[in-house]
């Protein structure tokens, strides 16, 4: 999927003025950067666009994103903020924001639409004593009150892009992929450079059905991307045409969108109505609810889940959903959302379908015929649960997590979950004394009014510490999703869900699941930070585990918790992430040495053996992660000891503290590796040479403390991107091979960064 990422149009001024706004080393007060425009038109990308740049991170000390459902309150985008920042309870969120930004320069953005009285609250709670600070407020409005004293307000507005912009941006989505046949391009190609109109599709006649909007100008290519040219085009600019008296633009092509896509994928793009307005929503756990409502069915010798990927990629390539970069997302992890306007028109089409009831105000309306429910209400979570819901197969909530409730000291253990971030996208924090009041009985009451029900995904809504022994008794629940709350235990009961396909505790304090759950055949997906057994049951079906780690009592230095036989009858399994590796129990990792179709590996800990590199047996591994330093073999390493990972093609070290034989030897024996990235720690020496070898190399990143950096002509010849952070003034460079980048080089090194991204 990160193949399809859209590409920015028509915005350079724009950027050029966003870049002077926040790196403006002249302002005295910190600056309020308000980012104006109708919604489509691009606001989101365009912030984006300069937010993950290496620069902009060397130039801020924190960065803060959030993105938040409209009209939130002042405090719950405060406890936001902290909950991107911070693993602590959030108590005193104006307190813990002067502690947490007082006394740096800190760029926060803030992406959803808020009032001014809110936003004067949250302006008046953020220090003030760096000039250098910014914060950024994507926002439809267009008429912005004056900000609070001790800030500078800059608005920079965005407008419907030109027709030569329009044009550009339409090709290009148009041709994102083979879709579209060669002579079909061609055809476009010429077509889109005459002048007038009648029954040419032209430039002209886009921009008059997209007015210059670049979302339907997306959403128009990715139509079209599926008709056959010229024919079918023409009856589609001609039904866009004949509307535009009576529709918006974009509401024409919303409406032909959908009603385009085949059934069960239209289905699918509804789903997207259950979760709030700019939410980020993790694709695999998408694709597992899909598949327990029945959505998704094995076709062409593929699983259900390759054909949810090959789902999820249709939306995109439609541009129906957006795949946003996220910085540090781990593997496997990756986001998907749907934009504003987009999600607007889902709401309508669900509720007008029945096939979504969304609960998101004061008015509780009858639903004892619901068959899927969302809780969006944020004043009572609980008031749709009231009332008997005999029919309901799916039930959805995504609040934040709720820390006003009290906490209880962090235990060491603890602490160790809430660093393991390599494996963990949103930090956990501190665990209370005492549930939410009556969450359990509504949870309770829940479970045994609903024995339909095949999906449970509740997000920050509090269930009690335990969950209901009554979970049982949901025979048909195939998707059990608890987490960002103060769960603690799953009840043995959960043995009795003999269809039970994905369970999700991620955020929660379950560590340990009872024996009978790794008993269930049908189990196929299993997240959150979980001790796996020494023993499990026959689980054929499973494909991924994140994350897991041994259980760590009564092994010594000499024994292992995890053997041969723990991972031996998962002979599915695609994804494995591990976390806490101690000194004691490093040996556990020979037991995944064997797992032939093992995908992705991520590996968290103090210590990882560098046997994984010589002695597994990991034939089709692609991708793999390593957080911990990498300690010399069981038994020496000589010269005929060769890296096998004949498939691997992305690799991210950190930490690893590895020297320059290790990387001489990556070079050698990974043929395939397109993507290298070494973050903080990862590398021993201060000089990286690459002589030769990685034929394949197309991306380097390098976050390391370096003097010297060498790529010569033998070495790298397919590199497509470099990526450096400059943590010594005096680094020197040399790519003798690349003599064109010399300039660049020395300008981005002023900057304490270098990005480079071209066909060299």
């Amino acid at each position: 999927m990160s193949d399809f990422v859209l590409p920015l149009v028509g915005r350079e001024t724009k950027i050029e003025e966003l870049g002077d706004a926040l790196f403006d080393k002249q302002s005295v007060v910190p600056v309020v950067i308000c980012v104006t425009g109708k919604s489509g038109i691009g606001k989101t990308k365009l912030v984006k666009e300069i937010y993950k740049k290496p620069l902009t991170k060397r130039n801020f000390d924190v960065q803060v994103w959030v993105t938040c459902a409209p009209n939130l309150s002042a405090t719950n985008i405060k406890k936001l903020i902290l909950q991107r920042m911070t693993k602590d309870t959030v108590r005193s969120p104006t307190e813990q924001l002067q502690r947490k930004l007082g006394n740096k320069k800190y760029l926060v953005v803030i992406d959803g639409e808020t009032s001014n009285t809110e936003w004067k609250k949250i302006l008046l709670d953020l220090p003030k004593d760096k000039t250098e600070s910014r914060v950024v407020k994507i926002t439809h409005a267009t008429k912005q009150e004056t900000t609070v004293s001790g800030f500078k307000q800059h608005i920079i507005e965005l407008n419907p892009i030109g027709i030569k912009d329009v044009t550009n941006m339409f090709m290009n989505t148009l041709l994102m992929d083979e879709k579209v046949g060669k002579k079909s391009r061609g055809q476009v190609e010429e077509a889109l450079t005459r002048d007038g109109d009648g029954s040419y599709i032209n430039a002209n006649r886009i921009f008059k059905v997209t007015e210059g909007l670049p979302l339907a100008v997306v959403l128009l290519s990715g139509l079209l991307r599926t008709k056959e040219y010229p024919r079918e085009w023409k009856k589609v600019f001609d039904h866009l045409e004949g509307k535009s008296n009576e529709w918006k633009p974009l509401d024409i092509i919303l409406s032909m969108c959908l009603d385009d896509l085949p059934h069960d994928l239209k289905s699918c793009f509804l789903y997207f109505a259950g979760f709030p307005a700019s939410t980020l929503v993790k694709a695999r756990s998408l694709v597992c609810m899909w598949m327990a409502e029945g959505l998704l069915r094995p076709k062409e010798g593929k699983t259900m889940e390759k054909v949810g990927k090959k789902y999820l990629h249709e939306l995109l390539c439609r541009g129906l959903m957006n795949f946003p970069p996220l910085e540090n997302a781990t593997p496997g992890n990756e986001r998907v959302t749907v934009q504003t306007k987009v999600h607007e028109f889902l709401l309508i089409e669900a509720q007008e379908a029945n096939f979504m009831e969304i609960h998101d105000g004061d008015d509780v309306p009858t639903l004892s015929n619901a068959r899927r429910l969302t809780l969006q209400n944020h004043k009572d979570k609980y008031a749709a649960l009231t009332d008997p819901l005999p029919k309901l197969r799916s039930i959805m909530s995504n609040f934040e997590k709720d820390d006003s409730q009290g906490s209880v000291a962090e235990t060491k253990e603890e602490e160790e979950i809430a660093g393991a971030n390599a494996c963990s996208p949103i930090p956990l924090c501190l665990r209370p004394h005492k549930d939410r009041v009556n969450s359990k009985d509504h949870m309770r009451k829940l479970l045994q009014g609903s024995q339909f029900l095949r999906v449970i995904c509740l997000c920050g809504l509090e269930v009690g510490s335990k969950l209901p022994s009554e979970i049982g008794s949901l025979v048909h629940l195939q998707y059990l999703g608890i987490t960002y709350c103060f769960l603690n235990e799953i009840p043995s009961s959960v043995g009795n869900l003999t269809r039970l396909q994905t369970l999700d505790v991620q955020g929660t304090s379950v560590t340990k699941l009872p024996q009978e759950l790794w008993r269930i055949p049908t189990l196929r997906h299993v997240f959150g930070f979980i001790v796996l057994p020494r023993r499990v049951g026959d689980l054929e079906q499973l494909q991924t585990l994140e994350a897991v780690k041994p259980d760590d009592a009564g092994v010594t230095a000499s024994d292992s918790c995890w053997d041969a036989k723990t991972f031996a009858n998962m002979k599915r399994l695609h994804s494995l992430y591990i976390w806490d590796i101690s000194n004691k129990n490093v040996k556990c990792l020979e037991a995944v040495y064997g797992l032939k179709y093992l995908v992705l590996l991520s590996i968290q800990g103090k210590v990882i053996s560098l046997d994984l590199f010589t002695r597994s047996k990991l034939s089709r591994l692609q991708e793999m992660v390593l957080k911990g330093k990498i300690v010399a073999p069981t038994t020496p390493l000589t010269a005929s000891n060769r890296f096998f990972f004949p498939t691997l093609t992305k690799l991210s070290l950190n930490k690893t503290k590895v020297s320059k034989d290790f990387i001489d030897r990556l070079s050698e024996d990974l043929p395939l590796l397109a993507t290298l990235a070494l973050f903080r720690d990862s590398y021993s020496e201060s000089c990286l040479v690459f002589t030769n070898g990685f034929h394949s190399l197309k991306e380097l990143t390098l976050d390391v403390y370096l003097e010297e950096i060498v790529i010569k002509e033998e070495a790298c010849p397919d590199l497509m991107k470099l990526e450096v952070v400059v943590h010594y003034l005096n680094l020197c460079i040399d790519i003798p091979n690349k003599p064109s980048l010399k300039d660049t080089i020395q300008d981005m090194m002023k900057q304490r960064t270098i990005e480079v991204n071209r066909d060299w």
